[in-house]
């Protein structure tokens, strides 16, 4: 081992950069997987990020993680695949198409583009999409193959999506129906709850016209009497088929201003903006009660619609009162307006009731009734409202503010019956429950709190959309409404002569019209099928995203087609990582994939970050200004900084978090705490030439501060294995960080100045030597994982081998482990610190020497420790007292006499000294002659020997010389 000197003035930045080309130009991550055994594979299984996205904190933060655990397992002897993926399909490419063209609406883009050159320019678009990802990753120290990524466009890929496709549709879990689900008015399309849901953000504060509707129902008493119905939604009641009560709320008959109404009694005064007091009183603008009625002896009524335009379609179930759980005494009238069409709860009732389902919108919000068809929905509201009030069927209008879904649009999301694909969620919702109790999950408490709850409450999954850029649902439909599930393009060239054959490189691909064939709509809208004598089409819906994203595990693979059993093997994942909006999401889909596919659990381990936040608490936004620039950061502290900060943080436990700037700069200076404690090792192992064959170099001749440091480092690579062997990277990291400014830097280092500097034992020099070199090697191993490029830097000088990423994790040995030394040392830090306060107290400085401490205690230290006790308090003695309570009291002597006074000048003259040696940049090794005006003469030997000087001489200031 030949060491290289140390530099102090490091540049730990240009030092990663140095680093990184290291590894590039020896291809260290690829030794790093192909020298580890094929048979002993671990699975990381990573979400792939959006093609058009550019990097910030809440995908570093992943990112780092995704980084952290394959190191970590590959110092295990795993070995990890980790190539990258780029999420390809969906609305951000298309806005991006939209925006690119003026395209305003889907009818526009039909008409304008057309599918076909649409889906071409969103092809083009993701193929000449730019992205800084690789500078980003490469900045982190981030491990992953990116030149062999795979793409969810790819036709390898959307023909593994199809397969799983096919398999789930001949499971029977597939149907065509009519469902309520949010839809998107800005995009024409169904978008899931759980997209919605995984970002609290998608949800805004609006303000709505609410309105307060007479339905005109049989007479009681010979008046003319109305159901009040509430709603926010004043352009659903042109399609409104039925009235809704719940069976145990008591409603009232009341007069108001001249009329009959019927309300739930408990939401009187709501409905006519009545207080309490005013409520059956007497007068021209109060209500009276004039009789109860249960919600049972209400069901049944019939009532007139407000419009008559779907009456002649009408079944004789519609506009009636109906009785449901559902109906709340929380907001309304405790009369539930019904629009089968429209809203989970009105279609359920129209299910059960057997009712008429009307739409009065389009695809894009636009109503299609007179007078107001081509009006959105949302100014719709104001203009229906007027007409009811000029048709006296409106008793008063309010402003309402409620949060609404959005999703990629400015217009809120709607509720709405669709006929479309489903996966049926029910049939395997216990099944998903079952193995969700085979994961280990940080934090745990969402394993059976978050996600559990996700996996219990999902509706079924509509999985076909209404777009154009994503892979197509692989089915074909004849005239008479048959239909043909495609799983495979050897399957889809068999029902057609339009697809050929061709072996390319020594692989069959399939070709379509002289280019390579695609399962994009542009392609596979041309394709028809002919089977039987009967002639197939393809359905214009494509497959929602998310199944693209379900499927990554083994798509990626472009399984079940090509590398089997290497997919096969991959499966459950060992370890996912995103942040906490994915339970409801990516989680959620690898689940339930896996599920319906293989009846096997999708991951065994998974961590679930918490939100990561702007400095000022709220969203990280441009706009907001509430956040450093991530590139500013990594380019002004490195990776290494960030890593730390990150994987010592609590969102790494699900926890949510402010972003600082200060706590990456804190782990930066820890970082220089690290540098400089090697430095410190280097600096002396080179001035006295020290090696391992040296007298005490083998670190066999342990004092107790060796052993001690010695069983802390033993403790710290057990506890650390264990918290990274449980995904707990903050526990480990924290440990890390602390054993080494704790234990190592601010304790053993700082015990063990003199044994290296001024030490007149070779022996006991080197043996010192040695522990720190095995402490600093050992450490350095443990913390590659979490900081891969300081490490890297630091163990290749200490060692020469080439790359501690290539090295075994420490094992550690439990017979270094000595728990009443650890136990006691604890103790003589806690006599030292109490030490050190009543010196600060009494405003006495650390070099001047005092004659005695007393400590008391039940049990008295040993004599190694209270020389350390001696040594660090600068005490000439230690005077032990029993303690019957077991309370420690400290005391220290604080009479100075003349000879401890001139030792203490001694020492500070010695520490003068040697800040004008560090100005000068003088080694160790560096002899010099000192002028000073005085000094101790009793001391002057130990003054030369301390500053590695030959003689000291008179002087009106103080000077040194180099020699």
């Amino acid at each position: 081992m030949a060491l290289t000197k140390v530099s102090s003035q490091i540049d730990l930045v240009k030092l990663e950069e140095q680093t990184q080309q290291f590894w590039k130009d020896n291809k260290t991550f690829e030794k790093s997987i192909s020298t580890r055994p094929e048979d002993n594979k671990y699975t990381f299984l990573d979400g792939p990020p959006f093609v058009t996205g550019n990097p910030h904190y809440g995908s570093l933060l992943p990112s780092i993680a995704k980084d952290v655990i394959p190191r970590y397992q590959t110092m295990l002897g795993k070995r990890v695949r980790r190539v990258w993926g780029w999420d390809c399909h969906g609305l951000p490419v298309e806005e991006k198409v939209n925006k690119l063209f003026g395209i305003k609406s889907s009818t526009q883009l039909e008409e304008k583009l057309g599918i076909e050159k649409y889906v071409q320019e969103c092809r083009k678009y993701v193929q000449s999409a730019s992205s800084d990802w690789r500078w980003y990753i490469e900045k982190i120290g981030r491990w992953v193959d990116m030149d062999n990524a795979y793409y969810t466009m790819s036709v390898d890929f959307m023909e593994s999506t199809i397969w799983a496709f096919k398999q789930i549709y001949e499971k029977g879990y597939i149907y065509r129906g009519k469902r309520v689900s949010l839809f998107s008015t800005d995009t024409s399309t169904p978008v899931s709850q759980f997209e919605v849901a995984m970002d609290q953000d998608n949800y805004r504060e609006v303000e709505d016209l609410s309105v307060f509707v007479k339905f005109e129902t049989q007479k009681i008493n010979d008046q003319p009497t109305f159901f009040v119905a509430w709603t926010t939604t004043p352009w659903t009641i042109p399609a409104n088929f039925a009235l809704a009560v719940n069976k145990d709320f008591d409603y009232s008959l009341v007069e108001y201003d001249g009329e009959q109404f019927i309300v739930a009694t408990d939401r009187i005064g709501y409905t006519f903006n009545a207080s309490k007091n005013e409520v059956g009183q007497k007068g021209d603008d109060e209500v009276k009660i004039l009789k109860h009625f249960t919600g049972t002896e209400l069901a049944g009524f019939s009532y007139k619609p407000v419009y008559d335009y779907f009456v002649k379609d009408a079944s004789d179930n519609d506009f009636k009162v109906y009785l449901s759980d559902e109906v709340t005494t929380d907001e309304g009238t405790g009369v539930l307006h019904v629009a089968p069409a429209f809203g989970e709860v009105d279609f359920q009732l129209g299910q059960q009731n057997e009712l008429s389902a009307k739409s009065d919108i389009d695809e894009e919000g636009n109503l299609t009734i007179s007078p107001w068809k081509g009006t959105y929905l949302r100014d719709a509201s104001q203009l229906i409202t007027e007409d009811m009030q000029s048709n006296s069927v409106l008793l008063r209008s309010e402003v309402y503010t409620h949060r609404l879904p959005f999703y990629r649009g400015v217009n809120p999301l709607i509720y709405m019956a669709q006929d479309a694909y489903f996966i049926n969620i029910q049939k395997i919702k216990e099944r998903t429950l079952e193995l969700n109790q085979t994961s280990n999950w940080i934090p745990n408490h969402i394993k059976n709190g978050r996600f559990a709850q996700t996996l219990e409450t999902s509706p079924d999954w509509c999985i076909s959309r209404n777009r154009y850029w994503a892979t197509i649902m692989p089915i074909w439909k004849s005239s008479d409404g048959d239909e043909i599930i495609i799983g495979s393009l050897e399957e889809l060239a068999s029902l057609t002569d339009q697809l050929t054959k061709r072996e390319i490189d020594g692989k069959f691909k399939y070709f379509f019209e002289d280019a390579p064939m695609d399962l994009h709509r542009d392609v596979c809208d041309k394709i028809i099928l002919k089977k039987d004598g009967k002639t197939y089409h393809r359905i214009p819906e494509v497959l929602d995203c998310w199944m693209d994203s379900g499927s990554a595990g083994f798509a990626e693979f472009h399984y079940p087609f090509e590398n089997k059993e290497e997919a096969e093997a991959s499966q459950p994942a060992d370890f996912v990582i995103e942040y906490v909006g994915q339970v409801r999401a990516w989680f959620n889909v690898l689940l339930r994939i896996s599920t319906l596919l293989f009846d096997k659990e999708a991951f065994t381990n998974v961590i679930c970050t918490g939100v990561l936040a702007g400095t000022d608490g709220r969203k990280m936004s441009k706009s907001f200004g509430n956040y450093p620039d991530p590139k500013m950061i990594l380019e002004k502290y490195g990776g290494d900084a960030l890593r730390l900060y990150f994987m010592s943080s609590p969102v790494m436990l699900g926890e949510d978090m402010n972003f600082s700037e200060e706590a990456v700069s804190d782990n930066y200076k820890f970082l220089l705490i690290y540098w400089n404690c090697y430095k410190f090792f280097v600096d002396y192992a080179l001035t006295f030439d020290w090696s391992c064959e040296k007298p005490g170099g083998d670190g066999k001749n342990l004092n107790t501060l060796d052993k001690w440091i010695l069983a802390q480092l033993t403790e710290l690579v057990l506890s650390t294995r264990q918290s990274l062997d449980e995904y707990n990277i903050p526990t480990a990291t924290k440990g890390l960080k602390d054993f080494l400014v704790n234990d190592f830097s601010t304790w053993y280092i700082r015990r063990s100045r003199d044994r290296v500097g001024s030490n007149d034992d070779e022996s006991d020099r080197n043996t010192c030597l040695a522990v720190m070199y095995g402490v600093l090697v050992g450490f350095t191993k443990l913390m590659a994982p979490i900081a891969p490029f300081i490490t890297e830097s630091i163990y290749q000088n200490l060692t020469g081998d080439e790359s501690v990423h290539l090295q075994n994790y420490p094992k550690g040995d439990k017979s270094m482990l000595d728990k009443e030394l650890m136990a006691n040392m604890v103790i003589v830090r806690q006599v030292v610190e109490a030490g050190h306060a009543k010196r600060k107290e009494s405003e006495i400085k650390l070099r001047q020497p005092l004659a005695k401490l007393t400590y008391s205690l039940p049990t008295q230290l040993s004599s190694d420790l209270e020389q350390i006790m001696a040594e660090e308090l600068n005490v000439k003695a230690i005077e032990y007292k029993k303690s019957d309570s077991g309370q420690l009291t400290v005391s220290l002597d604080l009479e100075l006499t003349a000879e401890l006074k001139a030792e203490g000048q001694a020492r500070d003259l010695i520490r003068s000294i040697q800040q004008l040696r560090k100005e000068a940049g003088l080694t160790l090794s560096d002899q010099i002659k000192i002028q000073a005006p005085e000094w101790p003469e009793t001391f002057e030997k130990e003054i030369l020997k301390q500053t590695v000087a030959t003689n000291i001489a008179k002087s009106s200031e103080l000077k040194i010389d180099k020699i």
